[in-house]
């Protein structure tokens, strides 16, 4: 079987590993490598409690729960996932609720609020604890882990479940030192983890993160000024220069990768680099301690699905070979495959305010390549796939179906 390694950001490889499971999961054995510099918001008020009450370095868990969900087989997928991506509204202590008691909650909540209502059935019978399959099994396999708690004094409000879920997860496996079936485990606790998330969602391929250290990443711009973390390079910095070069903040310097992503990537038959932001999202991975190492050392085929757009601040200054350039200093070896968008949408004027203000790329503007960039490609032996790639339902993203396609081309061929 074709070993398929995905490298990326949560939100770029989630969207297309969907179409990979729904298309070929059994042609193709997908293992997907997660960044784990993200730093937004929530995450990173659950990661400083972590590490200011517990003591504890908390690895952030959201892009995980994407790409999981991605490669999902179970039966209750749906109901997971509308539950794990709940959004807690009070503000009690969270330390107050086992994760029984927090699942009863969310149902609760839901059910309350009307949503999802084809799985009315199913939220209702957890709420009464009712004797169903679902909550039979994670009662017969998993009864300890509802009676787990997280002792933080920090408020629910706005964290998601997930976020929560796995935090308990992690805090009380490494206490107790068992996994969770009260067995004594021979994995890190943070891979323990992952690995009953992987049981639990009966995921179809392999989902690690590229490091279970702290990876703060700093941006030094051409002028030497330095925006830190990746939530200011992506949302908040205005930048007085281009970004020159990506790397580990101090804090961040001893971040390494483990054997399973030195293998997921040495013996890849294609490593698949996923379109998002440049910096933060991609060569983020890149930077991490021996990743770029075993890169070299894989004879894996590199295929690189170029963004539609480039982005205000971060990107602004790069023509489109300057991302290849990127890419490959960082990687460390040559790109041999690159696959990108030649179709400019027609926008109606509110369409074009909504592209404008977008989050993900902040009024900059499509990105095509000319036919002098396109020579110099091939004069690199770089193979260049265009074709219209944008989902009909957005301005910029693309469309999971048409990318898996030519994905699929290219490994048969």
């Amino acid at each position: 079987m074709i070993k398929l390694t995905t490298i990326g950001w949560g939100n770029g490889q989630s969207n297309l590993l969907d179409a990979f499971y729904d298309n070929f999961w059994n042609e193709v054995e997908i293992t997907s490598i997660v960044s784990m510099s993200d730093d937004w918001r929530t995450t990173w008020e659950l990661m400083w409690a972590f590490k200011d009450e517990l003591g504890l370095h908390l690895p952030p868990p959201g892009d995980l729960r994407r790409c999981l969900f991605s490669l999902s087989g179970s039966k209750y997928r749906d109901y997971f996932k509308l539950v794990f991506e709940y959004i807690f509204l009070n503000e009690e202590s969270i330390q107050n609720f086992t994760v029984l008691e927090l699942f009863r909650q969310v149902n609760r909540e839901l059910l309350f609020f009307w949503r999802a209502w084809d799985l009315k059935e199913e939220l209702k019978k957890f709420v009464e604890l009712e004797s169903w399959d679902l909550y039979s099994m994670l009662k017969n396999e998993y009864g300890n882990i509802l009676d787990f708690k997280l002792p933080l004094t920090r408020g629910l409000k706005w964290h998601k479940f997930w976020n929560i879920l796995m935090a308990s997860l992690y805090y009380n496996f490494e206490k107790n030192k068992v996994n969770p079936k009260g067995r004594e485990s021979t994995l890190g606790w943070y891979d323990t983890m992952i690995h009953f998330m992987h049981n639990l969602l009966d995921v179809r391929g392999n989902v690690i993160p590229v490091t279970t250290k702290r990876a703060r990443i700093r941006a030094i711009l051409w002028n030497w000024d330095i925006i830190e973390s990746q939530d200011r390079i992506s949302n908040v910095a205005e930048y007085s220069a281009g970004i020159a070069d990506l790397e580990l903040a101090d804090c961040s310097t001893w971040a390494s990768h483990d054997t399973q992503v030195h293998e997921s990537i040495v013996w890849a038959d294609y490593i698949l680099v996923w379109p998002w932001d440049l910096f933060t999202s991609i060569i983020s991975n890149f930077i991490i301690w021996w990743v770029k190492e075993s890169l070299q050392e894989s004879n894996a085929k590199i295929i690189y699905i170029w963004n539609s757009t480039n982005k205000w601040w971060e990107t602004m200054w790069l023509t489109q070979v300057d991302f290849i350039n990127k890419i490959e200093r960082f990687l460390g070896k040559r790109i041999d495959y690159f696959i990108l968008n030649d179709k400019k949408p027609i926008l109606s004027e509110e369409e074009k305010i909504a592209f404008k203000n977008d989050i993900s790329v902040k009024g900059w503007d499509f990105l095509f390549l000319s036919p002098g960039e396109k020579s110099e490609l091939i004069r690199r032996k770089i193979e260049v796939i265009e074709a219209d790639l944008l989902d009909n339902h957005s301005f910029y993203k693309h469309n999971k179906q048409k990318i898996s396609k030519i994905i699929l081309d290219i490994i048969n061929n």
